[in-house]
């Protein structure tokens, strides 16, 4: 009859994978086997590693493969999950972009639209058909009075012209009197 016994050496503990309300935990150890090469070996131990349940074990190339595996996996779903928002985030801009579109071609809202600009202008004067401004704001019968029109370049304004032919501009020059502190 074959000896069931063997020995087991946690060489290095990496972690552990589950915790259980029993107080056992799936970990994830590197153990030496009947005083062999160490081997990662995920299985339940009891909180003592005294006991344990039945496990994997993988050389080093067998859990480097299971890690490739694992990440490419996840890459992938992240790939595919980007690929999905990008679409969804396409089609609300197209959405969006229709929308605006249709508002834009949209009489009832156009003419909304240009109620609601015009009603922040102040409205213009209607004029009669057939007479020019002038006549539409009594421009025949209104006067300038003298505190409409500005000064003539004659007439003094505070500021003297100094000479000069009547088409050029004048050079301003200082008040006659000196004495005025500024």
């Amino acid at each position: 009859m074959p000896d069931n016994t063997f020995t087991f050496e946690i060489k290095e503990h990496l972690g552990v994978i589950t915790r259980y309300e029993s107080g056992w935990r799936k970990e994830l150890n590197l153990v030496s086997w009947n005083g062999g090469a160490p081997k990662y070996d995920i299985r339940d131990w009891d909180p003592y590693h005294e006991r344990m349940s039945r496990g994997l074990t993988f050389h080093a190339a067998e859990m480097r493969k299971l890690a490739d595996l694992y990440i490419s996996s996840n890459n992938r779903k992240a790939v595919q999950e980007g690929e999905q928002l990008e679409a969804q985030r396409r089609e609300r801009r197209s959405a969006y972009r229709r929308k605006r579109a249709e508002e834009r071609q949209d009489p009832a809202l156009a003419a909304a639209e240009q109620d609601a600009y015009e009603g922040a202008v102040p409205p213009a004067p209607e004029q009669p058909e057939g007479c020019d401004l002038s006549e539409a704001e009594g421009g025949a019968d209104r006067t300038i009075g003298a505190e409409d029109r500005a000064p003539a370049s004659g007439e003094s304004a505070g500021i003297t012209g100094s000479g000069g032919n009547a088409g050029e501009e004048s050079a301003l020059s200082e008040p006659e009197d000196r004495n005025v502190p500024f």
